[in-house]
C-alpha cells in the first residue's frame, strides 16, 4: 500500500508539474504574439500615415468567450470618415485572459519594486471613457472595446489617459480578477512619448 501511495504521488506531481509548464507556455506564446501585433500596429500607422487603434473585447455582443481575449485592428479610414477593421481576429489561449484592473500581484512583484516609475501608468481595461463600440460585421451585436491608439507619428495615447506609460496585463487562468494570487503573468507597458512596447516578466 504505501508503494502505491508513493507512485500515486509521483504520478501526481508530475503531472501537476507538466499542466503548471503547458500554462507558462501558453501564456509565453500569447504575451509574444500579443506584443508582436501591436508593434506591427504602431508600423502600420506611421506607413498608412492613419490612426491604428488595437482593441481588445471587453464584452462581445454574441460571442461571450471572446470577453478580455480576443483583439484585432481598426485603422481610420479618410473617405468613409470612420475606424474600419483591417485585421482579422486574434485570441489568446484558451487559458490566458486580460485582467480587468491593475493586478495587486503586479505591485508586489520585484521589479515593480525596483523600479515603479517604468511600469507604472494608466490601466487601459479600466480607464473610465477608453471605450470604443462597433457593431459586428454580420449585424448581430455590438462590440465593446478597449484600446490603445497610434499617431501616424507612431505616438501611443487612451482617452482620460495621464501618465507616461499605459499599461495592460495578462495571465493564465478562466476569470479575471485583481486580487487572486498569481505566480505568472506579462505586463505590458506602452510608452506614450515612443509608441515602444515592452513586456515585463515576475
Amino acid at each position: 500500500m504505501i508503494v502505491v501511495l508513493a507512485i500515486m504521488s509521483a504520478v501526481s506531481g508530475a503531472v501537476i508539474g507538466s499542466l503548471t509548464t503547458l500554462r507558462s507556455t501558453s501564456l509565453s506564446v500569447s504575451a509574444r504574439e500579443f506584443a508582436d501585433f501591436i508593434t506591427l500596429c504602431r508600423s502600420e500607422a506611421i506607413a498608412r500615415r492613419t490612426v491604428v487603434r488595437v482593441v481588445i473585447v471587453e464584452e462581445s455582443g454574441t460571442e461571450k468567450e471572446r470577453n478580455f481575449r480576443a483583439y484585432t485592428a481598426f485603422a481610420w479610414d479618410r473617405r468613409s470618415r470612420r475606424f474600419e477593421q483591417y485585421k482579422s481576429w486574434e485570441h489568446l489561449s484558451d487559458d490566458v485572459v486580460f485582467e480587468v484592473e491593475f493586478p495587486r500581484y503586479v505591485k508586489e512583484s520585484e521589479y515593480y519594486r525596483e523600479d515603479p516609475s517604468s511600469v507604472r501608468g494608466d490601466y487601459l481595461m479600466s480607464l473610465p471613457e477608453n471605450v470604443f463600440e462597433k457593431e459586428d460585421r454580420n449585424g448581430s451585436g455590438v462590440n465593446r472595446f478597449r484600446y490603445v491608439e497610434f499617431s501616424p507619428a507612431g505616438r501611443a495615447s487612451a482617452p482620460s489617459a495621464s501618465l507616461r506609460n499605459l499599461v495592460l496585463v495578462m495571465r493564465p487562468g478562466n476569470e479575471t480578477s485583481a486580487d487572486r494570487d498569481v505566480a505568472n503573468w506579462a505586463q505590458f507597458s506602452i510608452d506614450t512619448l515612443t509608441g515602444r512596447t515592452r513586456v515585463y516578466r515576475p
